[in-house]
C-alpha cells in the first residue's frame, strides 16, 4: 500500500495512495527494523536544489506485505523527520546523494546500507562501464525484476504529479530484496566486513562533499595570471630554441606570412616557429630530429607506437637537456592553467561560498577514492548564468604537491574566518602497510629502529659500493646511490624486472637488474607474498586486499586467461615455436595478450593492489569514525571535511578547537590503522594553519 503525507495534495482520485497523517507517518517507521529511504529532488545540487519527497518503505519477507510512504517536502517540513531518520537504519540506493539533501536540515544518519556501493564492492576489478550500477540494473542482476525509471525526471520538473507519488514509492519497494541477495553472496565470499566498512564510509564522503572547501578567489587569480605569464615565457623560448637551431630551423620554421593590407610589411618575414606544442604529433618529429628515441608500446594494443610523452623521454639524457628543459617546463605550464584555472572559480557556489566537487567512494580497481568525473553541474551552471560545459567536477586529488607550483597552488585553498585548516596524513603508510602485508622483516626492523628505508633498500641494490657503511648513514655517505635505490624500490613493487629503469638511473641494464634483483633477495617475505598471492590468483581469480574485511579484486579476464593456459600445453609451444613466434599471425596475437595480462597480474598486482586497497580501507575506517566524532560531540556543520586524499584527511575547525581536534585525528587515524595491520604502527601527524599545507 502507498500512504501519502502531505498538507496540500489531494490523493482521493489517485488509485493505490491513501491520505497518512505525519504523527502517524513517524510513529509507523519508527517501529520499522529497516528503513528503505529514497528521495526526489529539484536537481542534483543540494546546495542550489530543493527536496521535493522523501520515500520511506519497509517490507515483510514473511507475508510478502509492503508498505510505502511518500512525504510531501513542499507542505512537510523534512526536520519533523530528524529523530526517527537517525535512529532508523536506512538501506538506499547511492545514499550519497540523498544524505546531502537531508545534511541541509541537520538530519545525518549513520546507520546505513547503500546497495549501489555494497554492489560496486562485489565487483571490485571491474574497470567503469563493463558493469552498471543503476538502481534498475542492480535489481535486475540480483532479482530479475525490471524497474521503470523513465519519469524520474518529470517528477523534478513538475513535481508530485499522480503519476510522481506512484513512481517515487516504487523506488522503495525492492531495496531490501537486493539487500538480501548481496549479503547472502557477501557472507559466501566471507565480505560482510568490507560492507561494513563500505558503508559507514557513506555518510562521511557524503558529508566531505556537502562541506566542499574554501577557495581563496583572489589569491586563485593570481595564481592564474603567474602561471599565464610563465607558460607564455616558456613557449617563447622554445619558439626562439627552434628558430635558432641549425637543424631544427629548417623543418619546422617559417619565414612567410600574410602581411595586412593596412599595415607595414616589414615583419612579414621574420622567421617564426610552426610547431603546436600541444600536438604531440607534431612534437615527435621535433625529438626525432633531435636524436631522441621517441618508440614505446600501447597501455592497450601492445603495439609500438612514437611518443611525446615525458616517461618516454626524460630518461634520454645528454642529447638535448637544454631543449627537455624548456619542453617539460612548457608542458608543466600549460597542465597548471588548463587543468588549475578558472574551472575550479566556476564551481565555486554562491550560496556556500565554497567548492564543491565530487568525490567517488570506489573510484578505482582496488576501491579506492577518486574525485572528480565529466559531468557538469548544470544546476550551479544556471544559477550562476554560465554555460553548463564551464562548471564541471574538478580534481582536487591531483593538484600539484610539490616545488613551488604546489605551495602557490595549495595556499589558495583557505580557512575562513575564525577556522583553521587541519591536516592530518599517515606517515610512510603503503611502505608500512607493504611491510605488515608482506610479513618483511627488514622493512618491520628498520621502520621500528626509526632506519630510513630508502637507505636499506640502498645497501640491498649497492652490497659492494656501501660496504662497510652503516644503513644509517646511507644517505649522508653516498646520497646518488640511495636515489637510485628509489627507482629500483618502484621497479620491484610494479614488477619490472629493471631494465625499464636502466636510463633513469644513468646506468646499464645490466646493472639495473641486479639493483631489483638485490631488493627481491633481500626481501624474502615480500617474494615468499607474491608467489603464494599468485599461485592463489592463478586458482581463483581474484586477490584478496585484506583477510579481515575480505575486501576481493577481481580479474575479470580470469577465466579466458586460464582456459587458454590449461590449453598451452608443451606440443602448444612446440607448434608456436615453430610456425607462429615473431609471425604477427593470429596465434602469435593471442600468445602476445596472454603473456602481457600475466605479467600485470602476476608481477605487478598481486603486490600493490592489496598495499593500494588495504591502505584505503584504512582511509574510510578513519574517515567513517572521525564523522561519527564530528556527530557524536555536536560539531556537525562547525568542523567540515574539506578534502580527503589517499592518505591524508583536510579538515576545517574553529580556531579555538584546533589544538584538541588535532588529537582526535591522530587518535582516530592511528586506531583505525591498528584495526586492520597489527605488525607496525602507523602514525599520523596534524598540520594546522590558515591553508591546506600538505
Amino acid at each position: 500500500m502507498i500512504y501519502l503525507v502531505s498538507n496540500t495534495i489531494d490523493c482521493s482520485d489517485i488509485e493505490g495512495v491513501e491520505k497518512m497523517d505525519l504523527d502517524s507517518c513517524l510513529d509507523i517507521i519508527a517501529h520499522w527494523p529497516v528503513v528503505q529511504f529514497d528521495t526526489e529532488t529539484s536537481g542534483l545540487d543540494p546546495h542550489v536544489c530543493r527536496l521535493t519527497s522523501m520515500q520511506f518503505g519497509y517490507k515483510h519477507f514473511d507475508t510478502g506485505e509492503h508498505t510505502e510512504i511518500v512525504v510531501d517536502c513542499n507542505s512537510i517540513n523534512p526536520e519533523e523527520f530528524k529523530e526517527v531518520v537517525e535512529m532508523s537504519y536506512l538501506i538506499g540506493h547511492n545514499l550519497k546523494f540523498d544524505l546531502q539533501f537531508l545534511y541541509n536540515y541537520n538530519i545525518h544518519p549513520l546507520n546505513v546500507y547503500d546497495t549501489m556501493i555494497c554492489e560496486q564492492t562485489l565487483y571490485l576489478g571491474y574497470k567503469p562501464g563493463k558493469v552498471s550500477y543503476k538502481l534498475s540494473d542492480v535489481l535486475l542482476r540480483n532479482t530479475g525484476i525490471e524497474l521503470d525509471k523513465s519519469f524520474q525526471k518529470e517528477i523534478a520538473s513538475k513535481g508530485l504529479t499522480p503519476e510522481g507519488i506512484i513512481y517515487a514509492a516504487h523506488d522503495v519497494v525492492y531495496l531490501q530484496d537486493i539487500r538480501k541477495s548481496q549479503m547472502l553472496v557477501a557472507h559466501d565470499r566471507k565480505c560482510v566486513n568490507a560492507f561494513t566498512v563500505e558503508n559507514r564510509f557513506v555518510p562521511a564522503i557524503a558529508y566531505l562533499e556537502w562541506c566542499g572547501v574554501h577557495l581563496d578567489e583572489k589569491k586563485w587569480r593570481e595564481k592564474m595570471d603567474k602561471d599565464e605569464a610563465q607558460l607564455n615565457d616558456y613557449l617563447t623560448k622554445l619558439n626562439q630554441y627552434v628558430v635558432s637551431h641549425t637543424k631544427l630551423n629548417t623543418k619546422f620554421v617559417t619565414t612567410f606570412t600574410q602581411p595586412s593590407l593596412f599595415d607595414s610589411d616589414i615583419d612579414a618575414f621574420v622567421p617564426s616557429c610552426t610547431v603546436d606544442w600541444n600536438s604531440p604529433k607534431q612534437v615527435v618529429p621535433v625529438l626525432q630530429e633531435l636524436g631522441f628515441n621517441t618508440k614505446t608500446k600501447d597501455k592497450k594494443t601492445k603495439e609500438e607506437k612514437d611518443s611525446a610523452l615525458e616517461k618516454v623521454i626524460s630518461t634520454q639524457k645528454g642529447i638535448a637537456d637544454d631543449f627537455l628543459e624548456l619542453y617539460f617546463g612548457y608542458k608543466g605550464a600549460e597542465k597548471n592553467v588548463s587543468s588549475y584555472g578558472q574551472g575550479h572559480l566556476n564551481l565555486i557556489n554562491p550560496n556556500t561560498g565554497r567548492l564543491h566537487t565530487v568525490f567517488n567512494q570506489i573510484g578505482t580497481v582496488t576501491g579506492r577514492m577518486s574525485s572528480g568525473n565529466k559531468g557538469k553541474n548544470k544546476d550551479l551552471a544556471r544559477l550562476k548564468g554560465l554555460k553548463s560545459d564551464d562548471v564541471g567536477f574538478v580534481n582536487l586529488q591531483n593538484l600539484p604537491a610539490r616545488g613551488e607550483d604546489g605551495k602557490i597552488c595549495r595556499a589558495c585553498f583557505t580557512a575562513t574566518e575564525g577556522n583553521v585548516f587541519v591536516s592530518c596524513d599517515f606517515s610512510s603508510e603503503e611502505s608500512r602497510v607493504s611491510a605488515d602485508v608482506w610479513n618483511e622483516t627488514s622493512l618491520l626492523d628498520a621502520f621500528e629502529k626509526n632506519i630510513d628505508t630508502h637507505n636499506l633498500y640502498a645497501k640491498m641494490c649497492f652490497p659492494e659500493e656501501l660496504k662497510g657503511v652503516d644503513v644509517k648513514d646511507v644517505k649522508k655517505v653516498r646520497p646518488d646511490l640511495r636515489q637510485a635505490a628509489k627507482s629500483a624500490e618502484f621497479a620491484v613493487n610494479y614488477g619490472s624486472n629493471g631494465a625499464s629503469i636502466a636510463t633513469s638511473v644513468g646506468m646499464s641494464v645490466e646493472k639495473a637488474m641486479e639493483m631489483v634483483q638485490g631488493i627481491i633477495k633481500g626481501m624474502p617475505g615480500m617474494s615468499s607474498f607474491k608467489r603464494k598471492t599468485g599461485k592463489f590468483l592463478k586458482e581463483h581469480g581474484y586477490i584478496i586486499i585484506n583477510p579481515y574485511t575480505g575486501h576481493r579484486v577481481y580479474w575479470p579476464e580470469w577465466a579466458e586467461w586460464k582456459a587458454a593456459e590449461d590449453r598451452f600445453d608443451s606440443k602448444f609451444w612446440e607448434d608456436y615455436r615453430l610456425y607462429h613466434k615473431g609471425t604477427g599471425d593470429e596465434t602469435a596475437q593471442m600468445v602476445k595478450k596472454h603473456m602481457s595480462q600475466g605479467h600485470d597480474w602476476f608481477e605487478k598486482n598481486v603486490l600493490n593492489y592489496p598495499i593500494q586497497g588495504g591502505s584505503a580501507i584504512v582511509l574510510k575506517q578513519a574517515a567513517a569514525d572521525l564523522f561519527k566524532w564530528v556527530v557524536d560531540n555536536g560539531y556537525f556543520g562547525k568542523i567540515l571535511f574539506c578534502v580527503f586524499v589517499h592518505d591524508e584527511l583536510d579538515c576545517e575547525c574553529p580556531e579555538e578547537l584546533s589544538k584538541d581536534f588535532s588529537k582526535v585525528m591522530e587518535s582516530i587515524m592511528e586506531k583505525a590503522a591498528a584495526k586492520y595491520y597489527k605488525r607496525l604502527a602507523i602514525p599520523a601527524e596534524c598540520s594546522c594553519g590558515t591553508h591546506w599545507i600538505h
